[in-house]
């Protein structure tokens, strides 16, 4: 479902609403004058010597009539203010499951063609051995890279079922943080210069599975959207009542009307179609979520000149 597509759904349930709300000021204009008429017809009768003697309150319905009308008004309006509010959020989240099934079709499409050509070729004959190898080479990188997306798939889907299982060990995150930049290097960001600050040592007790799942996690987003060359910082600040890591970039940043969404599962600023770095919308969900896990918080704010800085604060255990 597109974004004209949700336009025309809102509009035509703004047009609903207003038909209600009309008609029923209009059955409310009716019921006033069907008062007054029977306010008048009694008054009539009366002076005619037929009904009661004590004076008639003719204002008595008017005030019944606007009274029940405003309580019922009210009412209404809040029940169309709760049901456009939820068409909104099931069409926005329509929109987003649009844009990560997009998202989720390149990332397997285009591992897999790749895949699929590299045995292709190892197929061919008169290859050099260096070929063979490079090719072997190419073709796990991208077995590896589909396997990293169905992780965070599975990832997810557990995180909102409540099933991140943790298991605290006492852990030097520094040695931890070097074996992931390491990696990072070669695998999540080739073209970026990735440098690694912080104490020669720090044991905390932590869960290094998703400790290593948060900073892959905010290394392959850094390295998405910072141009290449680039630098990525990561650094880690030990206190006396935690510790705090912080990964930065110099990209061209979030703005501010999206930096509280971005951590919604499938949100991804921007459409599918007109996004030039591609992802799925979970990277920054899962890291959210491991580290709420584990006892921590996560923020994000510009850098300066350009670029975002990722802080995410943990207590010492």
């Amino acid at each position: 479902m597109g974004r004209r597509s949700h336009r025309r759904t809102l509009l035509l349930f703004g047009l609903l609403a207003l038909y209600i709300v009309l008609q029923f000021l209009w059955w409310t204009v009716l019921l006033l004058r069907k008062d007054r008429e029977a306010a008048e017809l009694a008054l009539s009768l009366q002076a005619l010597g037929f009904g009661p003697d004590r004076p008639i309150d003719t204002a008595r319905g008017t005030r019944m009539i606007l009274g029940e009308g405003s309580v019922l008004l009210l009412l209404l309006l809040t029940v169309l203010y709760l049901t456009f509010r939820a068409i909104r959020r099931d069409l926005a989240l329509a929109r987003t499951q649009q844009n990560f099934l997009l998202a989720v079709t390149h990332e397997l499409r285009t591992p897999i063609a790749a895949i699929k050509l590299q045995l292709q070729t190892l197929a061919r004959p008169g290859l050099t051995t260096e070929q063979r190898e490079l090719l072997r080479t190419q073709a796990v990188d991208e077995a590896d890279r589909l396997a990293h997306l169905t992780d965070k798939v599975l990832m997810a889907t557990r995180a909102d079922e409540g099933g991140l299982e943790l298991h605290p060990v006492r852990t030097d995150i520094m040695d931890l943080l070097h074996r992931s930049v390491e990696r990072a290097r070669t695998q999540l960001a080739p073209h970026h210069t990735l440098k690694l600050e912080g104490p020669g040592e720090l044991l905390v007790q932590v869960d290094p599975q998703a400790l290593r799942s948060i900073v892959d996690n905010l290394l392959e987003n850094a390295a998405k959207y910072a141009p290449a060359g680039t630098t990525i910082d990561v650094t880690v600040v030990a206190g006396q009542d935690g510790w705090r890591l912080t990964v930065a970039d110099e990209g061209p940043g979030i703005p501010e009307e999206d930096r509280q969404r971005i951590f919604e599962k499938f949100y991804r600023a921007g459409t599918e179609e007109t996004r030039n770095a591609k992802g799925t919308g979970l990277g920054l969900y899962i890291v959210e979520r491991l580290v709420r896990q584990l006892g921590g918080n996560i923020t994000v704010k510009q850098r300066a000149p350009q670029g975002a800085i990722f802080a995410a604060s943990f207590p010492n255990r």
